[in-house]
C-alpha cells in the first residue's frame, strides 16, 4: 500500500477503482434488462458483441491516442462519455423506454469509450509515483481490479433483486461523475516527476 502515500497516485487509483466499481455491478444487470426488453439469448449475445467489437476496435486508436494527448484529459473524457451512456440507459429502463436497437448503440459506445481509458490511465501510472514505488502501484491497481471483477456481480445481483435493473446504470453513472472529481484534481509535474526518478 505504500504506492498510496504518494497524492498523484492515490488520487489516480481513487479514479480508477471508482470507475471499476460501476464495472464490476453492470454484466449482470445487462444481461436482465436486454432479456427484459427483449427475451432473446441471440439478442443478448448481439448487444455483448458490440461491446467487445466497438472496445477491441477502438483500443489501438485508445493506445495512439493516450500518447498524444494529455492522458488525464482523455481519462476525464471516456468518463464522461461513458457515464452520459450509462445515465441515459438508467433513465430509459428506469421509464421503460429502452429498446434492442438502444441497447446496440449504448454498447457500442459504452465499449468504444472505454478503449480510450485504460491505456491513458496505464500510461499514467509512471507520472503519478517514484519509481521505487511503481511495481508496487500496478500490482495495487492489479490487486484492485480483480477484488472487484470477484465480489461485482454479487453486489449485482443483490441490487437488482432489491431496485431493478435501472438503478444499477444509475450507479455506474455515478461512479464515472466519483471518478472524474478525483481525476480533476490530479495535477502531474512532469519535471518533477523525472527529476525524482533520476534522484532515485
Amino acid at each position: 500500500l505504500s504506492p498510496l502515500r504518494e497524492r498523484p497516485f492515490r488520487l489516480l487509483w481513487l479514479g480508477r477503482v471508482s470507475s471499476a466499481v460501476g464495472d464490476a455491478v453492470v454484466p449482470v444487470a445487462l444481461a436482465f434488462a436486454v432479456l427484459s426488453v427483449h427475451n432473446s439469448y441471440t439478442a443478448l449475445g448481439g448487444v455483448l458483441a458490440a461491446f467487445t467489437i466497438a472496445r477491441v476496435a477502438f483500443t489501438l486508436v485508445g493506445g495512439v491516442v493516450a500518447d498524444r494527448l494529455p492522458r488525464r484529459a482523455v481519462m476525464l473524457t471516456s468518463d464522461l462519455v461513458r457515464g452520459a451512456i450509462e445515465a441515459f440507459t438508467a433513465v430509459m429502463l428506469l421509464t421503460h423506454a429502452m429498446t434492442l436497437p438502444l441497447f446496440f448503440a449504448t454498447a457500442a459506445g459504452f465499449g468504444a469509450a472505454s478503449a480510450f481509458f485504460l491505456p491513458a490511465s496505464d500510461g499514467l501510472v509512471p507520472q503519478t509515483v517514484s519509481r521505487a514505488n511503481l511495481q508496487s502501484a500496478n500490482a495495487l491497481l492489479s490487486t484492485s481490479r480483480n477484488a472487484l471483477n470477484v465480489f461485482g456481480p454479487v453486489v449485482s445481483g443483490t441490487l437488482i433483486a432489491a431496485f431493478g435493473t435501472g438503478w444499477v446504470f444509475a450507479i455506474d453513472a455515478a461512479s464515472f461523475a466519483v471518478s472524474a472529481f478525483f481525476l480533476l484534481q490530479l495535477r502531474v509535474d512532469l519535471f518533477h516527476r523525472f527529476q525524482t526518478n533520476a534522484d532515485d
